[in-house]
């Protein structure tokens, strides 16, 4: 697993470090959680290769300190498919006033 640069929570082992995963195509959504930065790759390449255009992204993620809800890291990748071509850019894709990084 590949720990974030920016300081994100480091030490708390109460709170597990989390992947989240979500992929936006159009009107359809899909996402989830995992611990394994792997299947949370395989999980959003899987559901954007389902559609010619859309976009996705891994974010690292603790549960709060509340338990409900997550508290989000940095961005591990975002990805852009369009024609059915995927790209993929390490980290967020843009500007930090868009969390997608301007990708449509």
């Amino acid at each position: 697993m590949r720990l974030p640069t920016d300081g994100f929570l480091l030490g708390c082992t109460a709170r597990p470090l989390l992947m989240v995963w979500e992929v936006q195509a159009g009107e359809r959504t899909a996402g989830g959680v995992t611990d394994d930065q792997v299947a949370a790759e395989t999980a959003m390449f899987d559901a954007l290769r389902t559609h010619p255009t859309g976009r996705g992204r891994i974010r690292y993620a603790r549960l709060s300190f509340i338990g409900i809800g997550y508290v989000y890291g940095p961005t591990l990748l975002t990805a852009h498919r369009m024609n059915g071509v995927t790209m993929i850019i390490a980290g967020d894709a843009g500007d930090a006033g868009d969390a997608w990084g301007g990708i449509p």
